[in-house]
């Protein structure tokens, strides 16, 4: 009777919230502040001009997805340029898929100009207009804020009457300059004989992503000095094929060289946009610097297992990161919880380090 009893009391409690959360679309306009009690959530205090009540409704989801009621597979890769994707629009100008596979395609006449109107017509056809070469600058894994840099130009020119028209040659693909008197870092050489220069990676694929077309290239100094994290990357690889390959035949292995592949784990913390705004060390640090420790002995008995919150925006949040990762050809395979609060895993089929 005991229990009968807690759960009429709780479906009572419950019903009388809907009914609340029910009357508050009639309310007149209102202030909106955050509410302590109840975490993610706000209260809704009526004007004066409205019977004196205060009403508790969820906050709004940050993001919202899309729901189809059948599952699809569709649309996979196709803002990424290279396979079907690429096939379908190099044929019209008497080339395949192939030729992309091909890493010295770029010094072969003609076809960088080839490539470069496939991916015009790509690039227009996803509402792109924009296109920048795309690299990862000197000291960028965890010392500079933001990990990639880019330098946006229009895919179009201009007629002598002022009228714009669409336009991208195989020279704005293949390559690019830029000011290199920032790398290493700031000041170090001066402007006018710093000069960057940008080379496409062509065994990185060209994605795209809104109105922008990215071209992951690499970044030297006239000299060839490396101003980037890729081009040793690339040199390391290099090496090891070489090496490799010298080692497999001693052990009586013929080998033509050897690829090295990679599986991320991407760890993330979501914290909700409210939480975010009132946490001066997350906006400028990126990082937790104040407040209390977080809970590390699983006092809240939280484990890789758990199911996805579904009290924050979480689970809509991952669910948009992975169909944007979806459209560009990132097979991401699996999604879950991790052990610290707020704290989530996505996981990737393994692939090319480069």
């Amino acid at each position: 009777m005991q229990a009968i009893s807690v759960n009429l009391k709780m479906n009572s409690v419950t019903a009388t919230r809907a009914r609340t959360i029910n009357r508050a679309t009639r309310l007149s306009p209102c202030s909106v502040k955050p509410c302590r009690a109840f975490r993610g959530a706000i209260i809704i205090k009526p004007d004066k001009s409205t019977p004196s009540q205060r009403v508790r409704v969820a906050a709004n989801a940050m993001m919202s997805m899309p729901s189809t009621s059948t599952a699809s597979v569709e649309g996979f890769g196709d803002h990424c340029f290279k396979g079907a994707v690429a096939k379908k629009y190099l044929s019209k100008y008497g080339e395949t898929d192939k030729l992309l596979t091909d890493a010295s395609w770029p010094s072969q006449p003609g076809k960088a100009d080839i490539v470069a109107k496939a991916v015009l017509d790509w690039a227009v056809d996803n509402g792109a207009s924009v296109y920048c070469h795309w690299f990862q600058p000197m000291a960028s894994s965890g010392v500079r804020h933001g990990l990639s840099a880019q330098v946006h130009q229009t895919m179009f020119e201009f007629d002598k009457d002022g009228k714009p028209f669409f336009k991208f040659t195989g020279e704005a693909l293949l390559q690019g300059e830029t000011d290199g008197s920032s790398y290493p870092n700031g000041g170090m050489r001066a402007t006018h004989r710093a000069g960057g220069y940008l080379s496409i990676d062509p065994l990185s694929p060209i994605f795209l992503r809104e109105d922008t077309v990215f071209i992951p290239a690499a970044f030297v100094s006239y000299n060839g000095d490396a101003l980037d994290e890729k081009t040793p990357l690339h040199r390391a690889v290099e090496a090891m094929s070489k090496e490799g390959t010298r080692l497999l035949k001693l052990l009586g292995y013929e080998v033509d060289g050897l690829i090295n592949n990679i599986g991320l784990e991407q760890e993330i913390f979501l914290v909700p946009r409210h939480a975010f705004y009132r946490r001066p060390d997350l906006q400028f640090t990126g990082r937790t610097i104040m407040g209390k420790a977080s809970a590390r002995g699983q006092e809240m008995s939280d484990h890789c297992m758990a199911p996805i919150s579904r009290a924050t925006t979480a689970f809509d949040c991952m669910r948009q990161i992975q169909m944007e990762c979806f459209k560009m050809g990132i097979p991401l395979k699996t999604r879950h919880r991790e052990v610290a609060p707020n704290q989530y895993e996505f996981s990737p089929l393994f692939g090319n380090v480069i």
